[in-house]
C-alpha cells in the first residue's frame, strides 16, 4: 500500500510539474497558421498557442473530440469537426473561441480540407454520397450554412485553390497519413491539378508514393512527399506547367505530418512538436509550447493503458 502511495505522489507531482512548464508539450494534430496564431487539436480540444511559441489557450472543452481547425483567409474563423450533436460533423466559431454553429449534417468521415480564397466557402471531403464503398469526394458550403454542392472531380481528400482561385491542386485519392515507409500500395496519395477555366485535368506527379497536402505558399505550390530514399515526408515544390520537382526541407528522422499555410508560412508537425516554415529564407523552427492541462498523453502507463490512450 506504502509503495502503491508513494507511486501516485509521484506521478501526480510530475504530471503538476509538466504543466507548470516544465516539459514543452507534444503529439500535437492538425495545425493552421494565421499571421501569428497557430489552432491545433490536442487533447481532442482546439488550443491557440503565438507563432513563436508560449502558453497555449484552451478554445474548446467538450467532452468529445474537435478537431482539423481551418482558418479562414481573414483569419477571423474557425471551421473543424466536432462531435456536439453525435456524429462528427462541421462547425464554425470565431477564431477566438465561442459558441460553434453547425454547418453539416453528413456524417461519413466529414473534414474541412481548404476555404476557397474569397472566403466565401469551406471546402471540406465527405463519402457520404457513396452507396457501395467510402469513395471521398470534395463539396463546398457556405459559412453561413446550406447546403452542399460537389466539386467537379469524382473524387478527393485534400486540395488548394491557386491565389487567383482558377486552379486546384488536389490529391485524388489515398491516405494522406500513413506512416509505412517506401509504401507503394493502393493507398498512397496523387496530385492532380483542376483549372476551372478550361476544365481539364492534369496529373502533375507520377511517382508511385506519398505527394500528399498541396499548399501554395510564396508563390510556390508545395507539397509534402516520401519520395527520398529513406521514405522520410518532407516538403517539395512543383512547378505545374514543367512539373520540375524540388525538395525544400531535408530531415532524415521523423516525417512531417499534418502541414498547412496562410500563403506566407507552413506550420507542421514533426517529432510530436510544432514546427513553422519559412519558404521565403528556408528556415524551419520548432517552437515550444506549453499547455495548461494534466498531460496525461505524456504520462507513464501500462502497455493495455496505453492501447486505451484516447479517451
Amino acid at each position: 500500500m506504502r509503495r502503491v502511495l508513494l507511486l501516485t505522489i509521484v506521478t501526480v507531482a510530475w504530471l503538476a510539474s509538466a504543466a507548470a512548464g516544465g516539459v514543452p508539450g507534444r503529439f500535437m494534430q492538425y495545425p493552421t497558421i494565421s499571421g501569428d496564431t497557430v489552432v491545433f487539436t490536442y487533447e481532442g480540444d482546439l488550443w491557440s498557442v503565438p507563432a513563436s511559441g508560449g502558453s497555449a489557450r484552451r478554445l474548446t472543452d467538450h467532452p468529445g473530440t474537435e478537431e482539423a481547425a481551418r482558418f479562414s483567409p481573414d483569419g477571423q474563423t474557425l471551421v473543424f469537426t466536432g462531435e456536439y450533436d453525435g456524429a462528427p460533423s462541421l462547425y464554425v466559431m470565431p477564431a477566438t473561441g465561442g459558441a460553434p454553429r453547425r454547418l453539416t449534417y453528413s456524417g461519413a468521415g466529414v473534414q474541412a480540407v481548404a476555404w476557397t480564397p474569397d472566403g466565401r466557402k469551406v471546402v471540406f471531403r465527405s463519402s457520404h454520397e457513396a452507396t457501395f464503398r467510402p469513395m471521398t469526394r470534395l463539396y463546398t458550403v457556405s459559412p453561413e450554412g446550406g447546403l452542399p454542392e460537389a466539386l467537379p472531380m469524382d473524387r478527393g481528400i485534400l486540395c488548394a485553390y491557386s491565389p487567383d482561385g482558377k486552379r486546384l491542386a488536389y490529391n485524388r485519392r489515398g491516405m494522406e497519413e500513413y506512416y509505412w515507409k517506401r509504401y507503394k500500395g493502393g493507398r498512397y496519395v496523387d496530385l492532380w491539378m483542376y483549372d476551372s477555366t478550361s476544365r481539364q485535368y492534369t496529373e502533375l506527379s507520377d511517382y508511385v508514393g506519398k505527394s500528399a497536402y498541396p499548399m501554395y505558399a510564396a508563390g510556390k505550390l508545395f507539397f509534402v512527399s516520401d519520395r527520398d530514399a529513406k521514405g522520410i515526408s518532407n516538403l517539395y515544390t512543383i512547378d505545374p506547367a514543367t512539373k520540375k520537382v524540388e525538395m525544400v526541407t531535408k530531415f532524415d528522422d521523423f516525417d512531417i505530418q499534418w502541414p498547412s499555410t496562410d500563403g506566407r508560412r507552413i506550420v507542421f508537425v514533426r517529432a510530436g512538436r510544432l514546427t513553422v516554415f519559412e519558404p521565403g529564407t528556408g528556415a524551419a523552427k520548432t517552437i515550444d509550447v506549453e499547455i495548461p492541462s494534466d498531460r496525461w498523453q505524456l504520462a507513464e502507463r501500462t502497455s493495455g493503458e496505453r492501447a486505451r490512450g484516447r479517451r
